[in-house]
């Protein structure tokens, strides 16, 4: 969860084979201030900056650079890669002005992380790598260091539109990373996986600086409990409004970003920036003025002499006192407001207009490019939004920038349909039978039932009922419900069934939901981390990734009486850890979805084979959070969501690619977790968040047969 994890966070910086002490310019570790967006608010950002190119910036412009990635980050609304990606857009836009501006020019290579509950997003621009350690696995990033097209990319301030690349790892206790700069990944990677591997966090940086060359500079994190020592921690007086507070030093040359073109160049910082500069100028000026009326009344009216009323005390000065300072805050608003020129939002409006202009005049067959650039269009459209939402000629450009996007990764975009939202609830499980959809809530830990109406797009009025036997703490006859763990439907008994992490299996007819039956089921104190079950004819099937097994209970007239077997036996059983779901088919044949992405197939607790396939280029999944298993002879086939891509994949039972689905405002799959697929009404349901979305299978004026 959220506080699970804490960095302990160390430096290398070799110039000319000495290590130096001082903390490497461009460097920086930030958690989330007070005020920073919804969503950000238990971050933790890493940012490392180095120099590009022929020419080296004063230390200072690699400091800010760092500052303005963190402040930029937490101020940024979205998901953690769209957060990214503000990051690289608006430096690169900072860096591009500066060079165009007639100053001597400068480059610069960024490697950001973002440790964001139990994952951390990796994300580079130029030749900088990270390199992470979970276990006894290391990976690096980009995955082969010795693939120079992959290794080396354009740096910020080259181009318009910079080329980000970005991944995301899960964290476990002692997960290591290290950001560096391209000379991290010249190291021999034997002594890069020793180094890794010290027992210290201080210890691994010793050894990397005994393997590195004569420069080098890296930042390094290990992720541990809250609890555990800090050898090596984080400076105190590392924040980014601190940072932002210094004033530039005398000769810096722009510190990024590089001093306010004028406005219509310069979105966002600059309609405040000259109101700061106009507002100081008039107090200024209004302080002068003050002083001088002060010097005359001190001449026209003399103190009173001892034992009489001064006039300054009479009704009428009083009332002047009340008035010349609000006479003075008016002129100072109306001032500074009247003399900022443009507003911030239309300074984003153009920004986005102009980014639009770029990405239009890339290459089609130029894919990373075009990819990049309409990215950098949804991004700064987002920004803008958050200013003022509502423009219609904004929401052209969304459009466009998706309609692009979808045709380069051949991604099937819908309108949604919110069918329930439920108070104040984490929608995780659903099951749909005929037209009742249940979905487990597991912040509330109890389940929902909802009737769908006729055509599939919306919910019966009134028809949300909590299942009373399926809540935390109910009484069903002699036992009381725990935490629930996950449901499914069984079609022997037409029951929707529930189960809590102690084995407790609780069992409710759809007709009769206010009466329900229960069995604890045996051996239940062997199950350490129960997440899943599933029904394939009438055996109960129960993933329990902590004990790194499937436990299958056989039925009995409609109950478990016999303790579980293992499915997985003998030396061969996979490590299933990471899995995030499962589904049985119609032949018993069990798919395992890890969190990759990646999906495995098992016959009888045996590999068999199963891969995918003629996924489009850009579209291969690399993360998974739930999946859902179709083999209904007539709508066959396994669909994943992907809360990362915001994306719902559908393959055949073999694992060819049949589409990936997307919707108009994405925001609504910002937390996908779990889908199912009704093939009756061509619909596909997805709950995120708190609500249940539904969406077309088909285009429109699309049948079933085109």
């Amino acid at each position: 969860m959220a506080f699970d994890f804490e960095a302990l966070v160390g430096h290398l910086y070799v110039v000319g084979g000495r290590a130096i002490n001082a903390q490497p310019p461009g460097m920086l570790v930030e958690v989330a201030p007070k005020k920073s967006a919804r969503g950000r608010e238990l971050d933790t950002i890493f940012v490392l900056v180095s120099p590009s190119g022929d020419a080296t910036a004063p230390a200072a412009f690699y400091e800010q650079m760092s500052t303005l990635a963190a402040e930029r980050y937490f101020n940024s609304t979205g998901s953690v890669t769209a957060g990214l990606r503000t990051i690289y857009t608006s430096l690169n836009q900072d860096l591009i002005e500066h060079n165009e501006s007639g100053k001597r020019p400068y480059e610069a290579n960024l490697v950001c992380a973002v440790l964001h509950e139990n994952e951390v997003f990796v994300s580079r621009v130029g030749s900088s790598v990270a390199v992470i350690r979970s276990g006894e696995e290391i990976t690096s990033f980009p995955v082969d260091f010795s693939n120079d097209e992959a290794l080396v990319g354009p740096p910020l301030g080259v181009h318009p539109v910079p080329d980000i690349k970005m991944s995301r790892y899960k964290v476990e206790a002692s997960t290591r990373l290290v950001l560096g700069d391209m000379r991290l990944a010249d190291m021999d990677s034997v002594h890069l996986a020793a180094g890794l591997k010290a027992a210290e966090i201080a210890d691994m940086l010793t050894a990397l600086k005994d393997y590195s060359g004569p420069q080098i500079t890296l930042l390094a994190a290990e992720f541990v409990p809250p609890d555990a020592p800090s050898p090596v921690s984080v400076k105190e007086n590392r924040t980014s409004s601190r940072v932002a507070a210094a004033p530039p030093t005398e000769g810096t040359p722009a510190a990024a970003p590089p001093p306010p073109p004028p406005p219509a160049t310069r979105p966002r910082r600059v309609p405040l920036v000259g109101l700061r500069r106009l507002v100081g100028s008039v107090a200024g000026f209004l302080a002068n003025v003050l002083t001088g009326i002060n010097r005359m009344l001190d001449r026209l009216i003399p103190q009173p002499a001892e034992g009489q009323r001064s006039w300054l005390r009479t009704p009428t000065a009083l009332v002047i006192t009340i008035l010349i300072p609000v006479l003075i805050v008016g002129l100072v608003v109306v001032l500074g407001v009247g003399g900022t020129g443009q507003s911030e939002y239309e300074l984003c409006v153009q920004e986005a207009s102009k980014t639009a202009v770029v990405a239009r005049s890339i290459a089609s067959s130029d894919v990373n490019g075009t990819l990049a650039g309409w990215n950098a269009v949804i991004s700064i459209v987002d920004r803008c939004n958050d200013i003022r939402a509502g423009d219609p000629a904004l929401a052209a450009l969304t459009r466009e920038a998706q309609n692009v996007i979808d045709l380069l990764f051949q991604v099937e975009r819908r309108e949604t349909y919110l069918i329930e939202s439920f108070p104040n609830a984490m929608l995780t499980r659903v099951v749909l039978q005929g037209v009742d959809m249940y979905t487990l809530d597991s912040q509330n830990q109890l389940v929902y039932r909802v009737t769908l109406g006729e055509d599939g797009r919306s919910a019966v009025p009134n028809s949300r009922i909590a299942i009373p036997s399926m809540r935390l703490g109910a009484t069903v006859g002699a036992f009381r419900v725990g935490e629930l763990v996950d449901i499914t439907w069984s079609e022997e008994t037409t029951q929707i069934l529930a189960l809590d992490r102690t084995g407790l299996l609780i069992a409710c007819s759809p007709r009769f939901l206010q009466s329900c039956e229960a069995q604890q089921l045996l051996a239940a104190e062997r199950w350490v981390t129960p997440t899943h079950v599933r029904l394939w004819q009438g055996r109960l099937y129960i993933l329990d990734v902590g004990a790194n097994q499937i436990w299958r209970y056989e039925s009995s007239g409609g109950t478990y009486a016999n303790s579980p077997s293992e499915y997985f036996v003998g030396t061969g059983r996979p490590d299933i850890r990471n899995t995030v779901d499962f589904g049985i088919d119609d032949k018993g044949s069990v798919y395992i979805l890890t969190a990759q992405g990646q999906i495995t197939k098992w016959v009888s607790g045996s590999l068999t084979s199963f891969s995918f396939a003629n996924f489009p280029d850009g579209q291969q999944m690399s993360s998974a959070d739930g999946m859902y298993l179709n083999s209904a002879p007539i709508a066959q086939g396994i669909f994943i969501v992907s809360s990362a891509n915001r994306t719902i994949y559908e393959t055949t039972l073999a694992g060819t690619f049949s589409a990936s689905y997307r919707v108009v405002n994405e925001d609504d799959f910002a937390s996908l977790a779990s889908v199912v697929a009704d093939a009756n009404q061509q619909m596909i349901y997805a709950l995120s968040g708190n609500s249940i979305f539904g969406l077309d299978k088909l285009r429109p004026g699309q049948s079933n047969g085109s």
